[in-house]
């Protein structure tokens, strides 16, 4: 058994070289590297199983089984790193899941908002001082608040004119316009933001649309963020 398992595996790279045009690499490798990968490997075959005839069978299996183990952590930790970008952007989702009123600030004072789960971008800021969650909306001319959203700040719907037609990425729908004393988020802060209030039962969220987005010095999507800049 100590030589035929080698033998078997010499045999068949021999047959794998004679079959293989000489030009066609062999597991990437050409004809001569092949050959020598071949003979390491069988030589390393025939010296573990004339070590595994001398060691008792319970001590054969803890070494292979460690062996397994360390063998699992090596692959497991070349895996995060080769999709080392792809874990990071996972991680930000479940963290924009678990703390969506805490929006990351970077080192410039940009304001950074992980992608949630569902594949939008929920900002969370302050409007006129109250906590109000916006869905973040480029296809919106306008900040668009939910009437339970002006409500909560202090606008009174009951007196609004819903004369306006305003489209956005969720459909069409009425809303009447509306001046904001402030809108922030993080450090960037809009005074006097032109916005509109939709009709009650209108909006599931609130939108943040252009009247505020087009103030900032830039506004762009890297990796799974959402990064806003101010001028």
């Amino acid at each position: 058994m100590r030589l035929a398992l080698p033998l078997a595996f010499l045999a068949a790279a021999l047959i794998g070289l004679f079959a293989v045009r000489v030009e066609t690499p062999l597991l990437g490798l050409d004809h001569g590297g092949f050959a020598r990968l071949a003979v390491a490997v069988a030589l390393l075959t025939w010296l573990f199983l004339t070590w595994a005839r001398r060691v008792r069978p319970g001590a054969l299996a803890r070494i292979l089984g460690g062996a397994a183990i360390w063998t699992a952590i090596m692959l497991g930790l070349v895996g995060v790193y080769a999709y080392r970008f792809e874990v990071s952007d996972i991680a930000d989702r479940v963290m924009a899941e678990l703390l969506p009123d805490e929006p990351q600030i970077g080192k410039s004072g940009e304001v950074i908002v992980n992608r949630r789960i569902g594949g939008e971008f929920v900002i969370p800021a302050k409007v006129n001082g109250a906590r109000v969650a916006f869905l973040f909306d480029t296809g919106a001319s306008s900040v668009v608040l939910r009437a339970e959203d002006a409500r909560r700040i202090g606008v009174d719907a009951a007196g609004l004119d819903f004369s306006v037609d305003v489209v956005t990425a969720n459909g069409a729908a009425m809303a009447a316009p509306t001046r904001l004393d402030s809108i922030a988020v993080g450090p960037i802060v809009m005074r006097n933001v032109r916005a509109l209030v939709a009709r009650p039962g209108a909006l599931q969220e609130s939108l943040i649309g252009m009247s505020f987005l087009e103030r900032l010095q830039s506004y762009t999507v890297e990796r799974g963020r959402l990064i806003l800049r101010a001028k």
